[in-house]
């Protein structure tokens, strides 16, 4: 019955993406509404949600610790896989000068073509070695905010504690997606960002929020007015999280999204390895339930949007980036039922 439950839950959510399938399909709104969707989402009604949630808990010493546990388990959880990910993959990633010169002559990405052998496996190196610099970052990075905020609204739409465990655990996914995730996409230094990784609308959010939640403001303190605004604000965070998926899977060639092993390794590693391995090391400690079961389900979500942010930023592998979203998110469907079950 937990299983059914929660993968209808799961689909219903998933229904929501439906619309923008079709809105993209027929041609009613431009490949470019995303970006604007997209924008919308990330500096509007997903920063509301976090103020929203943190307003509607109350100041305890337990829940700050619980909120310092959750950083600290997902950047250890995170280092771990990117760790394992990128010791696996190092040897078969791209040469970025080589990959660089090739892109130039349009050899990757662009019109040029070749019957030389030598160029041909050149060619086939650095794009398969492009690819496995962007699977380190989809079996690490998860889509905590785009898609795990929404399950965990929808899940436990009571549970508001859990909406700030997830705006904590996004705050450690930026420190490192900004950093080590760039350099192994990239594989240069000079892209490794700590101010991109520390001024982001999430940072920011937890830099409002936080005071008043040590001040032990909550909603009850504030006009109707104001959380009235917050809430309409807030909840549109799972509704257009949901649109911007559907536009992206109208966007996505089917051959090609199941097509790649690599894709399909990278989504089981990271919808079913990443939170077993955090829900086998958490099991021997004593702790509050919803943050057990918070970090497991947010550990599992698919590949994180940022993956695919940052490989259109840097010019990496776009392809493989998207498509291990998608893999990954559809995967979800059935592995997030599946860890309910552990609880």
């Amino acid at each position: 019955m937990q299983f059914l439950t929660t993968a209808l839950s799961v689909l219903i959510l998933i229904a929501m993406a439906v619309p923008g399938y079709l809105l993209i399909k027929t041609k009613m709104l431009p490949e470019k509404a995303i970006t604007y969707l997209s924008v919308l989402l990330l500096y509007v009604s997903q920063p509301f949600l976090s103020i929203r949630s943190f307003l509607e808990v109350s100041y305890t010493p337990r829940l700050a610790v619980n909120l310092a546990i959750v950083f600290g388990v997902s950047m250890l959880a995170q280092g771990v896989i990117f760790g394992v990910m990128w010791l696996i993959l190092r040897r078969r990633f791209d040469d970025p000068e080589s990959t660089a010169a090739l892109i130039r002559d349009g050899f990757i990405g662009g019109d040029s073509f070749t019957r030389e052998p030598a160029l041909n496996a050149a060619i086939k190196r650095s794009v398969a070695g492009r690819a496995n610099r962007a699977m380190v970052l989809a079996s690490a990075f998860g889509n905590v905010g785009f898609f795990g905020v929404p399950v965990l609204q929808f899940l436990f739409p009571e549970a508001h504690e859990a909406i700030a465990y997830s705006a904590v655990f996004i705050v450690s996914l930026n420190l490192m997606s900004w950093t080590v995730g760039s350099y192994v996409l990239t594989g240069d230094k000079k892209h490794v960002s700590l101010k991109r990784a520390l001024i982001n609308p999430q940072t920011v959010t937890l830099v409002i929020s936080l005071p008043l939640f040590f001040a032990g403001v909550s909603a009850g303190d504030l006009p109707d007015a104001v959380n009235t605004v917050i809430g309409y604000l807030a909840d549109m965070t799972a509704p257009l999280c949901m649109l911007i998926l559907g536009m992206r899977f109208a966007l996505a060639p089917l051959v090609e999204l199941f097509t790649d092993a690599r894709v399909y390794i990278s989504a089981v590693v990271k919808t079913l390895v990443f939170p077993l391995l955090v829900y086998l090391v958490l099991l021997p400690f004593r702790m509050d339930d919803m943050l057990r079961v918070a970090l497991v389900l947010l550990s599992g979500m698919p590949a994180a949007t940022i993956n695919l942010n940052l490989a259109e930023l840097y010019g990496a592998d776009q392809k493989s980036a998207a498509n291990s979203i998608l893999v990954s998110t559809v995967l979800s469907i059935l592995t997030i039922p599946l860890l309910m079950l552990l609880f």
